[in-house]
C-alpha cells in the first residue's frame, strides 16, 4: 500500500506543478488580451476622429 500511496502523491504533485504553470500562461495571456484590447481602443478612436 506504500507504494501506491507514494506514486498517487508523486501524482498529484505533479499535476499541482502543472496547474501552477498553466495558471502562470493564463495570467499572462490576459495581460496580454487586456494590452491588446487597449491598443485597439486607442486605433479605433484616432480613426474615428479622422472621419
Amino acid at each position: 500500500m506504500g507504494d501506491m500511496d507514494s506514486r498517487l502523491l508523486r501524482k498529484i504533485e505533479e499535476l499541482t506543478l502543472y496547474i501552477l504553470k498553466q495558471d502562470e500562461a493564463n495570467t499572462a495571456m490576459q495581460r496580454t488580451l487586456e494590452e491588446l484590447h487597449s491598443r485597439l481602443k486607442k486605433l479605433e478612436k484616432a480613426s474615428g476622429d479622422r472621419e
